[in-house]
């Protein structure tokens, strides 16, 4: 079971390339494209404490093309 899953912008092909081969054979780190077909701010509420982790998440992924979450 994946310890962190690293979340790459779709349209940041090259950087999901080079991180599957970084972290190939590390079945701890899982590294996957960005698949949402809704942006966010369409759904959910901006009181939401949920909403507003999730639009963080959006923001830092928009910026630098990926993200890096930690599980468990």
């Amino acid at each position: 079971m994946p310890r962190v899953i690293v979340i790459v912008a779709r349209d940041r092909q090259e950087l999901f390339t080079h991180f599957e081969h970084v972290f190939a054979g590390m079945p701890e780190i899982k590294v996957l494209i960005d698949r949402r077909l809704i942006p966010p701010g369409i759904q959910g509420a901006s009181s939401n404490p949920a909403y507003r982790e999730r639009r963080d998440i959006y923001d830092e992924l928009q910026q630098r093309g990926f993200v890096m979450i930690r599980v468990g």
